[in-house]
């Protein structure tokens, strides 16, 4: 039986880990839709795949998306499936990530750390002609996010932090901690048990399982990437919570409720004292077990939304809801107010309905 020479080997496995990296990416050219833009930037030699999407491409507040490490821009599929009112929505994949060229150091290794990743995001918004945008983190990209916020006041309007990795110790627990290869029905088993809880069902449960399956398949693949990312958020744990206690802009902390990896007690322990002192800072529990955005995925959109609002200039902002009084006027009754800070709209509805779904 003829034999594969290594070279060749090692061939096939690069293009098959390649091509597992580019399905957890930004969308192509033939994905994206007619409120799609893609391209690509060049940082360092290195080329960056990038998406942004708005009702009209480019108008809106910029709200720029960071990824986790060892995953991709998919991440926010969701998001740009529910694209939030006024938002023009800017994804890209991390180098050595998703449909992006590796980032090679000394050595041949991808070095993608928290300083790193800030200076390359600083690179790609110069290119873009973005002078201020609000960035949105998940895990590792919300590390980023706060790093970059801290260095760089002057380029961010606000913060959104999905399960921010860095601030808080990690347990040692996840989804798909076994080591080695694992056949279609133990991850099936492990999805099950990992799934988001019982309010996020039918198909939003059944994308977030989906999307918890990708990330278990292409893990080995991008384990040299993972590693890395890890120990900077090591390194960096102290200088995040110093940053995020200095932070000018406000920030919201999207968090999830039963998340075993980053359990919700920590996260609270951690902000509860800084919102004594920084009431600009806010914070929202998503039911589920894996990420807000794929749990929840309208309330994910509709907090963004009421995020992006909130920073927009008065005369400009469209109008988005927060419950202000239960029971009021009257019975079953619930007052909405926008939540501009100068913008002194209400609404009454019954109670059940709610006044971002409900027309005007």
């Amino acid at each position: 039986m003829p034999t594969v020479p290594v070279s060749e080997s090692q061939a096939m496995a690069d293009s098959h880990a390649k091509s597992l990296r580019a399905a957890t990416g930004v969308r192509s050219p033939a994905q994206a839709g007619s409120k799609s833009k893609t391209g690509w930037s060049t940082v360092d030699g290195c080329r960056i795949a990038w998406e942004q999407a708005s009702a009209a491409l480019r108008q809106g507040q910029p709200v720029v998306c960071l990824h986790t490490a060892g995953s991709g821009s998919r991440e926010f599929r969701p998001l740009l499936e529910r694209i939030p009112a006024g938002a023009r929505l800017i994804c890209f994949d991390w180098p050595g990530h998703g449909r992006s060229e590796e980032l090679t150091g000394a050595g041949g290794d991808t070095k993608l750390t928290v300083e790193s990743a800030a200076g390359i995001l600083l690179n790609l918004l110069e290119q873009w002609g973005v002078e201020r945008a609000i960035l949105l983190g998940n895990d590792f990209g919300a590390a980023v996010a706060i790093r970059f916020a801290a260095d760089n006041p002057d380029r961010v309007s606000g913060l959104i932090l999905s399960q921010p990795a860095g601030l808080v110790s990690q347990a040692e627990v996840s989804p798909f901690s076994q080591n080695g290869k694992r056949a279609v029905h133990r991850l099936l088993q492990r999805a099950i048990q990992f799934a988001p809880a019982s309010t996020a069902t039918g198909a939003a449960g059944a994308a977030a399982k989906r999307q918890m399956l990708r990330l278990a398949v292409i893990r080995m693949a991008m384990q040299a990437a993972r590693s890395v990312a890890k120990a900077s958020l090591a390194r960096s744990a102290g200088g995040l919570r110093t940053a995020l206690e200095s932070l000018r802009c406000p920030a919201l902390f999207a968090l999830s409720r039963n998340n075993r990896e980053y359990p919700l007690r920590r996260y609270l322990a951690l902000l509860d004292p800084s919102l004594a002192w920084a009431p600009q800072h806010q914070f929202t529990v998503f039911a589920g077990a894996f990420q807000p955005l794929w749990d929840e995925p309208e309330r994910f959109s509709q907090a963004v939304t009421g995020f992006v609002q909130a920073q927009a200039p008065f005369e400009s902002h469209t109008h988005a809801w927060l419950i202000s009084a239960v029971d009021h006027p009257t019975r079953n009754m619930n007052t909405w107010k926008c939540v501009h800070p100068e913008c002194g709209e209400e609404r009454v509805l019954p109670v059940g309905r709610n006044a971002n779904e409900s027309p005007r």
